[in-house]
C-alpha cells in the first residue's frame, strides 16, 4: 500500500523527461534543484547468482516498485519468479474514495466497497487493486502473482499481537463509513469486521512458502525499518521464520517507505529523492480542477530514470547491494517498468471505478508527488542477509 500514491497521465516518458530539461514553471510547478546521485556499482551478480526468486510483497504495487528489476533479472536468464501479495492493500481511504465517486469530498467507503469478493463485478477497492497487480505482472512478462488475502494493515499488527502474547487475535479489515472525510479517518483502518486470520494464520502462511524455499532461492520482501506497519511487520515475520527453518535461507530486503519523515511532511516526501516540491497535495482537488496541466507536471518532477537508487538516509538499514536494471524496463517507449507502476490506477488516481466517475483535471491527483515515479530507476537496492 502507498502512503503517497503517482502516475503521468498516457505514459508519456520522453515528455516527461522534456519536461525535466526544460528548467521552467509548468503548471506552477518548479522543477527541483537537487542533483542526481553518482552512478552505483552493479551488484547483479550477488543476486542472481540463486536457482529462483520468491518474492513476499506485503500489498499490490510493492511487488513492482521494489522488486520489478530483480524479478526480470532472474527471468531473462531463465529462472523461476514466484510472487506472493499477502493483503490485497484495500485499506486506503482516499484511494477507495475517489476511485468510488471520481471525487476526494465524494464519501468514504465503507468495508464492503473495500473488500467484497462475493459477486462476480469487480465492485471493490481490492478486486480492482488485484486486477492492477495481475496487469502489472502481464507487462512485465512476469508470471501472475498469487494473492493471500489478509486484510489490509494486518501485518503490522499481527507482528504487534504475537509480541504482545496475544496470537489468535482476530484481524481486522478496515471501515470508513462511521466518518465523514478521510482526513479524520484515522480509526477505521484495521477496526472494521473481524475475519478468520490471526498473527498465527499469518504466520504459518508465510512459513509454508518459505518451507518450500531452500539455500539455492533468494527470497525477496520489505526491509523490517520500513516506515510502513505492514511492511516492516512483514520482514519481522521473514527474518524471525526464515532463521527457524533448517538450512540457510537469503533475504533481500528492499525500503519502500524511509524510516522517518525528516525534514518533510512525511517520509513520501523526500525518498526516494529529489523531495516533491508539494507534498501532501492530492488534497488540492480545487486546484487541479483550476489547473488540469499541474498534477501531471507535479508528478514529473520526480520521475528520473537515469538516476540511480539508494538507500534513505535516515537510519541504518544495512549494507546496500544495488541491482541495475535492464534498459528496456526503463528506456524508450517500452519502459516496462515505468508501464507496470502506471497499471496501479487506484493508487494514482488515474481511474474511475466505472467510466467517466473522474473527471480528466483530477486524473492523477492521488500522487501529485510523484511517489510511485520515483522508484522507476535505473537501480533497485537491497539489504542482503542469510540466516541459518
Amino acid at each position: 500500500m502507498l502512503k503517497s500514491p503517482g502516475r503521468l497521465a498516457g505514459g508519456l516518458l520522453c515528455a516527461a523527461c522534456l519536461f525535466l530539461a526544460a528548467c521552467a514553471h509548468t503548471g506552477g510547478v518548479e522543477e527541483s534543484a537537487a542533483a542526481s546521485p553518482p552512478p552505483a556499482k552493479c551488484d547483479n551478480d550477488r543476486l542472481t547468482r540463486f536457482d529462483r526468486l520468491l518474492i513476499l510483497a506485503p500489498h499490490p504495487d510493492d511487488e513492482v516498485l521494489g522488486f520489478a528489476g530483480l524479478a526480470d533479472a532472474f527471468r531473462r536468464q531463465g529462472k523461476s519468479v514466484e510472487t506472493v501479495i499477502v493483503t490485497d492493500g484495500d485499506g486506503y481511504c482516499d484511494a477507495c474514495t475517489l476511485w468510488n465517486t471520481g471525487s476526494i469530498d465524494g464519501g468514504t467507503c465503507d468495508a464492503l466497497m473495500l473488500s467484497n469478493f462475493e459477486t462476480p463485478e469487480v465492485d471493490s477497492l481490492a478486486e480492482a487493486r488485484r486486477l492492477e497487480s495481475r496487469e502489472a505482472a502481464r507487462i512485465l512478462g512476469q508470471p501472475e502473482p498469487a494473492f493471500l488475502g489478509f486484510p489490509d494493515t494486518s501485518i503490522g499488527t499481527a507482528w504487534a499481537n504475537s509480541r504482545s502474547g496475544e496470537p489468535l487475535k482476530p484481524l481486522r479489515r478496515s471501515d470508513f463509513s462511521m466518518c465523514h472525510d478521510c482526513g479524520s479517518c484515522s480509526e477505521g483502518y484495521g477496526e472494521g469486521p473481524e475475519t478468520e486470520f490471526n498473527s498465527v494464520s499469518l504466520s504459518d502462511a508465510l512459513r509454508d512458502r518459505l518451507a518450500n524455499t531452500d539455500e539455492r532461492t533468494l527470497i525477496a520482501t520489505t526491509h523490517w525499518l520500513d516506515n510502513h506497519t505492514d511492511h516492516a511487520g512483514l520482514g519481522q515475520f521473514v527474518m524471525q521464520i526464515a532463521a527457524s527453518l533448517s538450512g540457510r535461507r537469503h533475504v533481500a530486503f528492499a525500503v519502500i517507505h524511509a524510516h522517518t519523515s525528516a525534514d518533510a511532511a512525511f517520509p513520501d516526501c523526500w525518498y526516494p529523492p529529489p523531495t516533491a516540491a508539494e507534498c501532501p497535495c492530492h488534497n488540492q482537488q480545487a486546484r487541479a480542477d483550476r489547473e488540469p496541466d499541474w498534477p501531471a507536471a507535479s508528478r514529473a518532477l520526480r520521475l528520473n530514470p537515469d538516476w540511480s537508487q539508494s538507500l534513505p538516509g535516515d537510519v541504518d538499514y544495512g549494507k546496500s547491494v544495488n541491482l541495475c536494471l535492464h534498459p528496456d524496463l526503463i528506456d524508450g517507449d517500452g519502459a516496462t517498468k515505468l508501464r507496470a507502476v502506471q497499471a496501479f490506477e487506484s493508487q494514482t488516481g488515474t481511474a474511475g471505478r466505472t467510466t467517466g466517475v473522474l473527471p480528466a483535471a483530477r486524473e492523477g491527483l492521488l500522487d501529485c508527488s510523484g511517489y510511485l515515479l520515483s522508484f522507476v530507476r535505473g537501480t533497485e537496492v537491497f539489504v542482503l542477509r542469510s540466516f541459518d
